[in-house]
């Protein structure tokens, strides 16, 4: 098995376990990966399943993965009857050893195992990884492949070193990827949130009201995205809050929207990020909108990781927030972002130029 150069081999399962990182394009922190290898190995569908934290949930979760990922092949052209990867990734909780949580992840690969077979495919191999050690649930034999250590990558020979060699890195950790719009509690901005949602929903009692702060918002947005794009990456609390209970209106994250233009990129990504991490319990509900937005400029951005880990937080908070499901299914049919760009200008450009109309009535 070797990667689309043909310069690396990956013929030991230490090996096959080290790739998943650069097969992703990230570490997928307690989920199930799949992966049907093609004919350069990383050629062919792969995709991820978040791995609930409560492991009676897992058995609905892997079976329901198998078969997604099943038909998800098959959409891709591939046929999985030639066999199917499948990596479970879990770090021990507080108390669990290493040893602990791939005996808890053993099952998850038999209940794959058997949702492969009723459709006609198998699994090549079934990896644990768990503290930076491999179990090979394939291997029947009582004491080999488990625990074992991820080969270093001071061995010449490992998938690291060749990588290396390359001059390519690893995807970052999910973990680390979340980090980026995961909210942080701040007590004193909550406060000035709850009693701007207030305030907010008072003004957009009548008509002329919520009209009158869809155009603030607008405003707003603009003013925030100015700092910005002139290096802050700190909004004050008043603004923040009301930006935020902005985006709450349809209207205001269609302005939004129409803010990814590519010089725009970064400035707008660090906004949006900014401002889902101000939305901590128990207002998660309004980082919605803001999760969107970032991860439509990370779609734009090409970096579909994180654009599909935002959206899936924003779909898992709301799972009838429409923009973000539609979104969540542009990515994975390989739609132009630029397309729903030009609409979002246009209807920007639309709203600016009704209101800036003189009332004939």
């Amino acid at each position: 098995m070797t990667t689309p150069d043909k310069k690396i081999n990956v013929t030991t399962l230490g090996n096959l376990a080290q790739i998943l990182p650069y097969l992703l394009g990230h570490y997928p922190d307690d989920s199930i990966a799949f992966h049907c290898p093609g004919p350069n190995f990383v050629d062919g569908p792969s995709m991820t399943c978040p791995l609930p934290d409560d492991p009676t949930e897992w058995q609905q979760t892997a079976k329901a993965a198998a078969c997604n990922f099943i038909h998800h092949a098959h959409s891709e052209g591939h046929n999985p009857d030639q066999g199917v990867i499948v990596y479970l990734c879990r770090e021990p909780r507080p108390g669990q050893t290493a040893e602990d949580t791939a005996a808890l992840l053993e099952p998850v690969a038999d209940w794959i195992t058997d949702v492969l077979h009723e459709h006609r495919s198998h699994a090549l191999q079934t990896l644990g990884l768990v503290a930076n050690r491999w179990w090979a649930f394939e291997c029947l034999t009582e004491g080999c492949c488990e625990g074992e250590p991820l080969p270093s990558p001071d061995d010449p020979d490992s998938v690291v070193a060749h990588m290396t060699r390359l001059g390519r890195t690893p995807g970052p950790r999910t973990s680390d990827i979340l980090k980026e719009f995961q909210p942080t509690a701040d007590h004193d901005f909550l406060h000035v949130l709850g009693r701007t949602a207030l305030n907010f929903k008072k003004q957009c009692a009548t008509r002329l009201g919520r009209d009158s702060a869809l155009d603030t918002t607008y405003a707003l947005i603009d003013i925030a995205m100015d700092r910005f794009r002139n290096g802050t990456h700190e909004l004050g609390h008043e603004l923040a809050a009301r930006i935020i209970v902005g985006l709450q209106d349809d209207g205001a994250v269609d302005g939004g929207l129409a803010l990814a233009e590519d010089d725009d990129l970064p400035h707008a990504r660090r906004l949006w990020a900014h401002l889902a991490r101000h939305c901590a319990a128990p207002y998660t509900q309004e980082a919605v909108p803001a999760l969107t937005l970032l991860a439509f400029v990370a779609w734009r951005q090409q970096d579909l990781i994180t654009a599909r880990l935002a959206l899936r937080q924003a779909i898992t908070t709301d799972p009838d927030y429409e923009l973000a499901t539609g979104l969540h299914l542009g990515t994975i049919d390989g739609e132009d972002p630029r397309e729903l760009l030009a609409l979002a200008r246009q209807a920007r450009a639309d709203r600016i130029a009704g209101t800036q109309r003189p009332d004939t009535h």
